[in-house]
């Protein structure tokens, strides 16, 4: 029982460590020649990225091998079972919630008018290291290999 509370406890300590948002630049960016084009920040819309339920999954499952060890030391006979089926239920409904909490990743969708007239947006990925702009701020834009890399205020 102390293994499966212990390998549990390292495996959902793994999946916060791991769960996390990339923060800043992607590596394969580091050297690469980019395009800079200036514009103003024409809208800015905060939007759920799709993570496909991965963390939910592995969380609802996870809480629920848990909430049944837990559940199995309960009582005795009927109630023992009894307490291990509501355990293991109750664990796979928290730990989907929990898991889902962790897999939830956020970006902001941004349209920007550029100073040759175009008009180009894309979404971004926010973390603790994406900069957030806002409606009218003179950014500049940056492209590589003809998509938007990024976007900075000026």
């Amino acid at each position: 029982m102390k293994r499966l509370l212990v390998t549990t406890g390292l495996t959902l300590s793994l999946m916060l460590v791991t769960g996390c948002a990339p923060k800043g630049i992607n590596s394969a960016q580091v050297g690469q020649q980019m395009t800079v084009k200036p514009g103003v920040v024409q809208s800015v819309q905060v939007v759920t990225l799709n993570t496909n339920g991965v963390g939910n999954a592995l969380g609802g499952v996870l809480g629920a091998v848990a909430g049944a060890a837990a559940g199995s030391h309960a009582g005795g006979g009927t109630g023992k079972v009894i307490a291990t089926a509501v355990g293991g239920v109750a664990g796979g409904v928290l730990g989907g919630m929990a898991g889902d909490a962790m897999d939830t990743n956020y970006g902001q969708q941004i349209a920007v008018k550029l100073d040759n007239g175009q008009t180009v947006g894309t979404v971004l990925r926010l973390n603790g290291a994406t900069p957030q702009v806002a409606v009218g701020q003179a950014v500049n834009v940056f492209y590589t290999g003809g998509q938007i890399s990024n976007i900075t205020a000026r």
